[in-house]
């Protein structure tokens, strides 16, 4: 039955536009799918074996695997990975990007496979509401390219700003006290905090800053794998894969038990 579906998911993408050479071609004749993404633990990062797990993971693993191929990673900084896709270096990425304007003026995205709250964790023992960090004094740190760091400048315009090419980076720059506090989304802030000891971070109550919804991204102009994504995200949320994904990685911590210890990159 999977063959089957994947068959027709495959079928129907090829079938629904004229047949142009695009990236989906491209893969069906080396055999290989390239993915471009970042490391952003729980999305994509390294288990205690070394090798990559994540949420993103587990869907272009599936995604590979539906449509006969092998996955290849191609793993670099968030800031880039558009640019990465762009110059060729991958048939498409996917590395828990948000659809927002400045992303669809460079590549076209998919419909949504996940969504999240952004939220902010705090250098904090006490509860803090968010509106209290809009001062110069707060220092919060911000991974380019993010919803997160949009939305974060939007809410707390008083508030300073240091950027940071990954999320590793922020973390650290958390952990040491050089910002005070981090704009990201779930569970990343939870995780932040449930994995401090002794406890040392809060998230800030109040609304999130937003919520977003993420998505394959992939050259502008390539029709067949954009038709080719968003059957495959359709079936594969119809038939549970999807949902039960994100419920392991985004809405529960069991699989913190595959990194030991669970500290950020030093």
């Amino acid at each position: 039955m999977k063959a089957n579906l994947s068959g027709l998911i495959l079928a129907s993408a090829l079938a629904a536009t004229p047949a142009t050479a695009g990236a989906l071609e491209d893969a069906l004749g080396r055999g290989t799918l390239r993915v471009c993404t970042a490391e952003a633990p729980p999305f994509v990062f390294r288990s205690s074996g070394g090798e990559h797990i994540g949420h993103e993971i587990d869907i272009v693993s599936r995604l590979a695997s539906d449509a006969g191929l092998v996955l290849e990673l191609k793993v670099g900084p968030m800031s880039d990975v558009l640019d990465r896709l762009n110059a060729g270096e991958c048939d498409l990425a996917a590395a828990a990007l948000a659809i927002a304007p400045d992303k669809l003026l460079k590549a076209w995205m998919t419909n949504p496979y996940a969504e999240s709250e952004i939220r902010i964790v705090v250098s904090s023992k006490a509860p803090i509401p968010s509106g209290q960090l809009n001062v110069p004094e707060t220092a919060i740190g911000i991974v380019t390219g993010t919803l997160a760091a949009d939305l974060a400048r939007l809410a707390l315009p008083q508030a300073t700003f240091r950027e940071f090419v990954d999320l590793a980076g922020a973390q650290r720059a958390l952990d040491d006290g050089a910002v005070n506090a981090l704009a990201f989304k779930e569970p990343v802030p939870t995780l932040t905090v449930a994995s401090s000891a002794p406890q040392r971070y809060v998230i800030a109550s109040g609304a999130p800053l937003g919520r977003t919804a993420d998505a394959f991204a992939l050259r502008k102009g390539d029709t067949n794998m954009l038709n080719f994504l968003n059957g495959w995200i359709s079936a594969r949320r119809r038939d549970g894969f999807l949902t039960s994904t994100e419920a392991y990685w985004l809405k529960g911590l069991d699989w913190m038990a595959r990194v030991k210890p669970l500290t950020p990159p030093k």
